[in-house]
Parts: C-alpha cells; structure tokens; sequence
C-alpha cells in the first residue's frame, strides 16, 4: 500500500504548529546566529576597507610616485580621457606634549576625491591649519580652535584646527589617528615636511583599465594601477588586522550549529516519542520504514526552510543592532547569507536522521506500546566509546602542534579544541554516569525522594547524556569566553608593561623641570605615583655613528630594583656603547630595556655623576591608577604642560588604553552573540528534560498511585535535574577553563605577544555555575506540573 507521505508530512506541520514551535526556535536561532556573524564580519571588513583605502577610494586610476616628476600631474592631465589629477600626500608626526602618533593626509583639491566630510568647521585652507578625525580629536582631548604641534624627524610645525571630519567607527578606530592638512602643508614655499607616500589621482571618462594603460605611456618608472588593484594590494597588507576577529565569529558560529544541531536532535526525538501511536499506526496499515523516514525528512525540510528564514531575519535584526552599537554601516552578504540558508536547512534535515532511524527500526507493535523499547534506549556503544576517544585524541595533537612554530598555529590550535569539544560531547554518556553516581550517592542520604530522583539519572545514560549535552556547551562556551578574556587582558596588560614600563613621562630636550612640576603631576587626578629623574645630555658612539641623546640616572629602575654598573639600559639592538658627557667618559654594555626610549640612555646615578655632577632633574616618571579616565587625565597634563617651554609627553598609557578599548569592544561583540548560543543550549535543556518526562508518563503514574505526592515529584524531578546540571556545569566550567586557556595561547601567539598569562574570574565562574543550576531546575518546572496535574488513571492508560 502507497502513502502521500511528504504530504502528509506538510498536514503534520500545519495541524499541530505548537509541536514543531521548540524545533523552529532552535534553527532560528543558530542560523541568525550565523547570519549575524557573517553580516557583522562583512561590515567590519568594509568599515576597515573604506579606512585603508579611503584616499584613493573615489579615484579611477591611482599613480604611485616614486622618482620624484614634478611634471608628471601635467603630462597626465593632458592624456584623453583624464578628467582630473591631483596630487595626494601622505605623512605621519609625533604630537608635542604627547606621546601619540597622528597620520596627516591632504585635503583634495578636487571635491569628487575627497571620501569624508567635515563633521564640525572647515576644511583647511592653509599650511598652518589642520582637520582631526572626530576620535582621533576626543582621544587627544583637542577641539575647533585649539593648536597642535606635530614633529617628524626634519620639521615641527603648529597648526590650528579648523574642523573635524567624521570616521569609520569600526573595531580597530582609534588604533591609528588621522588628520587633514591642506596641500600647502607640504607644497607652501616654507614648507620643510616630506611626504612618505605621494599619489596621483586620476578621475577620467574611459575605462579605468584603458585609462591606466594610457597614463602608464607617459609615467616612466612609476607605478601604475587601477584604484581596484590599489585597493586589492593594500588589502592584501591589511588583511591580518581582521583575521582573529573572523576566526573568532567562524568558530562560535560552529559551536552554535554543534549547539543547534544536538538542541534539534532532542526536539525531534521528543516528536517521535509523541507520535509513537500514530507511527505505529502508519505502520499497522502498510507504511513502509523508508516512507516513515521520507515523512519525517520532509517534515524536517519544512521546518528547516522556516526556521531559516526567520533566522536570518533575526540574524539582520541583531546586525543591525551591533552595527549602529558601535557606528558602522550595515553590509548585508548575500551570498554568504543564502549558504547559511542552505546550512540551516541541512542542519535540520541531518538532525532528524537518527530520530528517523529509531522511529523505522521498531515494529509496527512495538510501536504501539505505551513504553519505549528500552533495549533501543540504552545502546551505548564501543562504536562511540572508540570515536569520541579518536576526537579528542586527534584534538589534543592538532593542539599540541599549534604550540610549536608551525605557520598554522592558531588554525590547528582553534581546529583542535573544536575536534577535542566533538569528542568530549560524544563521550558524555560514559563519563556522565561516573559523576551522577558519586554525585547520586551523596544525595541519598536525604531521603527516598532524593534516592529515586539519583537513581532516575543513571537509568539512561544516553537520555542524561543528551540533557547534559546543551549545557555543557552553554556553560562551556561561557567560562571560555570569560578566562579568553580575562586572559587576553592580563597578557595584553603584562607584555604593554614590558614595551611600555612607564605610563607617562615629562621630559625636557635639555636643561631643568620646573622644581614643582614632580607635584604638580602628582596631584593630577588618575595619578598614583611620581618620581623625579635626574637627566643630562651626551655625545654617544652608537656603532659607526655619534648621536647626541638624553642620559637618565634614575634610582630604581623596575619595583626598587637598582641598576647596577657598569651596564645601561638602551632600547635593543645594540650591544656596547661609548658615552662622552660634559665632564667625562664611559664605554659600557647594553642591557636591552624598553624602559629607555629610542632617543634615551638610561645608566646609574654613579655614571650619571661621572657624565654630569650637575646633572638637574629633567624627567619626571609617573605610574597611573588602574581603570584612570585617560580623557580627563590627559586634559590635566596638558594644562600642567603646556606652560613649560620645551617640555614633552610621552610613555605607554595611550597605547594601553588603545588595546584595552579594542579588547573591550570585541569582547561585548562576542558575548552578544554568545548570548544567542547560550539560549540555545538552555532551551535544549528544558526539551530534554520534557523528553524524559514524557518518556516515564507511566512510571510517574505509578508512583503516584503507590502514594508518591505531587509534591514529592516535583521534588524528584527538580532534584533530577540539579544533578545533572551539577554535573554538566562541572564538565562545561573545567573544559571551557581549558580552552579558554588554549585559545589565548594560540591567539597570543599570532599576536607576537613574549609571554602568555592565564587569568580566571572566581566570581564570574560561580555566578555562571548558580544561573547554569538555576535554569536547570527552571527547565524541571513546567514537565513537572505536567507529570503532577496527571491523574494516575488516566496517565497509566495513555500511550
């Protein structure tokens, strides 16, 4: 006899929505997850293409200039096709009072060119006026009518801001700061500051390729591209400063399909042990196995086309979100957006393989009993024991690989904790057992309720299994998020310590501080501590070359440590120095030391003394509070300063700050989409825990007619899942501990960083193991009315 199976498939769905709305959720929520990881990263990698290539961004034709034609504007301007071509500087200078570093670009002469507009003000107009991006002026505490003193190696000049132009507000704004000059900045007849990058930029009429062929007649040995080929190899350059950030997004898009797929998995399998009595029936009458099988992949296919496209309409929702979080415009990939489509539905269809198989391998009879086949339940096999044990072992190698030199450390690193995570969730039903017995026996001293309920967790170590599995991932993902982070800052923190040991330095070029200015940066608001250096200037003999630099003579150089002689501290690459100061002279071995900037000697105050016995103090070292607004401190040290002729800015506080406002934004990005995962798996929990309940209608029913009070089995179910989210909470805690661990390692690694610290937040891993528990009980509640409300009758005779 022959069914309209995948018809009767869709009549399932529309006649009982409320059975497939769990499923629904589920792949919505892993595929918006993906969805908005994908939207995310392509807004991203287009905020931080529009950056790198801006300049040239509105151009047909960019010519790289690198033999110094001055001609060559006017050669191009008369080619046919050629609309316009002007010339584009590029320079980058220290601010005085500062330590920080602002690139300057020329303002086009041509509208058409120019990428940005003025946000605030006016464009310069002249080569002692400039224009700050709007962070780049919030970070150096400046506004419309304030100077700015900008020094490179040959010229300093102070310019007036005129305006401020807006910026891509990306993940990585801020890191480096941009301004606007006009093209007299390097043009003007007293002009002495050289460009480092100068382009011509062409707009013309013709093809932009055609174009490019034409200007490459007459441009000599210069370098010739389209503006797409320019932004093409420039991106090419640029293309690390977003790898992490997108291996990142993948590998918790992969751990929220892993979560949807098991999440779907439990949903089903609730399904079918729903439907037991009607596919029993299916069966009494003739259906096949495979037209079973066929209904149910159609069923899934249903469900997984609509879940997906809610997905991704929630996956653009919270894109959307993040994008106007943090300021960026929205990149919708749509390409990349139907395969997560496609994925979804897939994930849905595979999901209901093993529901489907356990569904067509009983008999029709066995089918129409109101109790599962507990034989089918309980198989737990070597097949899996050897799998999962293969995974994890596969995992560990592939993680020990990545902490050697390999090119691809971070790829086998993050590869091998995903495979290790398959093989750990794959094992849950041979070590979950173990530790709801030990747990179980514990318990059982509270009494036959408590006894039961341990005893009910261990009966089906693949039901437990199944429940356990969603939260150990939530919790897992959780606790690696926190100590990656925690350890990400804590590295970030120790090796921003070695490169910057000093958090802000008041130095004069030569001569005395004024005798209060150690006080007065003292009293400064955000500072913890200052100290007085003494300073002098010397001739020194660094290789084949003699420079004049500063000498400091500090009294400690690192905690009280004190330097001891003859050695001095220079910022590394070289190994012996001679100094000849203005009553003496040395020659002495270099310890490296990025406490002595590139410009500075550090020795002891005993062959300070020999260079100098009247050596004044010229330095100021101070040490800033922990978690100081750099705003505002900034605002005070410039106003205490700025009155001292001479006097200059510098240390590592702003560089600190720069990494730490970049760990803190990819951080509330990945907990926003963490977020979604988590909800996930603690939905799954609440299915699983209604999948064993439906599973022991007819053992609730007797107990309750042995005399078990409603009470008591509510107590036993709640009791039930506090071990098993105990259980599941102590394998996501010490597992996300772990690769948390790992992943920092491997991230710090790409990152070059020297050393690798490992940080944990007791506290936050307490609260996620009380609102893991907690949830676990919540997800008892509502199959725990439902058994209790049921009469014992009538629940010992439903099927």
């Amino acid at each position: 006899m022959s069914f309209p199976m995948v018809r009767n498939a869709f009549a399932e769905v529309r006649r009982n929505p409320r059975r497939i709305v769990a499923v629904v959720v589920a792949i919505m929520i892993s595929v918006g997850y993906l969805t908005a990881s994908v939207t995310v990263l392509a807004s991203e990698s287009a905020t931080m293409e529009k950056s790198v290539i801006a300049r040239t961004s509105k151009a047909d034709v960019v010519v790289t200039l690198t033999d110094g034609d001055s001609g060559l504007v006017e050669r191009i301007r008369r080619i046919e096709g050629v609309t316009s071509a002007d010339l584009s500087f590029l320079s980058h200078g220290r601010v005085t009072g500062s330590s920080e570093w602002v690139q300057q670009q020329s303002v086009p002469a041509n509208p058409a060119l120019r990428w940005t507009d003025i946000a605030e003000g006016a464009w310069p107009a002249g080569p002692d006026e400039i224009a700050l991006g709007t962070i780049t002026a919030k970070q150096l505490n400046l506004r419309i009518g304030d100077q700015i003193t900008i020094n490179d190696a040959n010229s300093s000049a102070t310019l007036q801001v005129t305006g401020l132009t807006h910026e891509g507000n990306s993940l990585l704004s801020g890191l480096a700061q941009s301004s606007f000059v006009a093209p007299e900045f390097y043009t003007g007849p007293a002009s002495i500051r050289q460009s480092l990058q100068t382009e011509i930029l062409v707009i013309g009429t013709a093809d932009p390729q055609r174009l490019a062929e034409r200007i490459r007649a007459v441009a000599g040995t210069n370098s010739v591209e389209t503006s797409a080929a320019f932004a093409q190899r420039k991106m090419k350059d640029q293309a690390g400063g977003i790898f992490v950030f997108q291996l990142l997004l993948l590998v918790f898009g992969a751990i929220a399909l892993l979560v949807g797929g098991i999440m779907i998995v439990n949903t089903f399998l609730i399904l079918v042990a729903q439907r037991r009595r009607q596919i029993g029936l299916l069966r009494a009458v003739g259906a096949s196995s495979a037209q079973i099988r066929r209904s149910l992949l159609a069923e899934a296919l249903a469900i997984g086309v609509i879940g997906s496209v809610l997905g991704v309409l929630l996956g653009i929702a919270v894109s959307a979100l993040v994008a106007q979080g943090i300021g960026e415009d929205l990149v919708l990939p749509m390409g990349q957006i139907g395969l997560v489509v496609a994925v979804g539905v897939i994930v849905a269809v595979l999901s209901v393989l093993v529901p489907a198989r356990r569904a067509t391998r009983i008999s029709p009879l066995e089918a129409l009993r109101p109790v599962a086949d507990q034989r089918t339940e309980r198989r737990s096999s070597r097949v899996r024991l050897v799998l999962a044990g293969v995974l994890m072992l596969v995992g560990l190698v592939a993680i020990w690989q990545g902490f050697g030199e390999s090119p691809y450390a971070l790829l086998l690193s993050v590869g091998g904790e995903f495979v290790f995570a398959v093989g750990l969730l794959a094992a849950t039903g041979i070590y979950l057992p173990v530790m709801l017995r030990t747990s179980g026996a514990l318990l059982g001293r509270m009494g036959p309720t408590a006894r039961l309920a341990a005893a009910n967790t261990i009966r089906n170590p693949g039901r437990a299994a199944a429940t356990c599995a969603a939260l150990i991932l939530a919790v897992g993902i959780v606790v690696t998020l926190q100590v990656g982070a925690a350890s990400m800052k804590a590295t970030v923190s120790d090796n921003l310590e070695t490169r910057f040991p000093v958090d802000v330095t008041v130095s004069m070029f030569d001569g005395p501080l004024p005798a209060r200015a150690r006080d007065d940066i003292a009293a400064i608001t955000g500072i913890a501590d200052a100290t007085a250096v003494k300073s002098t200037r010397a001739s020194v003999q660094l290789g084949s070359s003699t420079k004049d630099l500063r000498v400091l003579g500090p009294a400690a150089v690192s905690d009280n440590e004190v330097l001891a002689d003859p050695y001095l501290l220079l910022d590394p690459t070289i190994t012996e120095v001679g100094i000849t100061g203005k009553s003496g002279a040395v020659r002495l071995p270099v310890k490296p030391n990025y406490l002595a900037p590139a410009d500075t000697l550090i020795v002891s105050p005993a062959v300070l003394a020999k260079l100098d016995p009247e050596a004044v103090i010229g330095t100021i070292w101070a040490k800033a509070l922990p978690g100081a607004d750099i705003t505002a401190l900034r605002s005070q040290l410039r106003a205490v300063v700025a009155p001292i002729t001479g006097a200059e800015v510098g240390g590592g506080l702003s560089a600190k700050a720069s990494y730490n406002e970049f760990l803190d934004r990819l951080l509330l990005v990945t907990t926003m989409l963490l977020a979604v995962a988590v909800l996930i798996a603690l939905i799954g929990v609440g299915n699983t825990l209604g999948l064993s309940v439906l599973e022991r209608t007819r053992e609730s029913a007797l107990l309750r007619a042995l005399g078990l009070q409603s009470r008591n089995l509510r107590a036993m179910l709640a009791i039930e899942a506090v071990l098993l989210s105990l259980s599941a909470t102590a394998v996501g805690i010490l597992s996300g501990i772990f690769f948390g661990w790992i992943g920092t390692h491997a991230i710090s690694g790409e990152l070059n960083f020297s050393t690798v610290t490992f940080a944990l937040s007791i506290p936050q891993t307490l609260i996620v193991a009380a609102i893991a528990t907690i949830s676990g009980i919540a997800a008892s509640i509502v199959p725990g009315q439902r058994a209790a409300k049921s009469a014992p009758v009538n629940a010992l005779t439903e099927d």
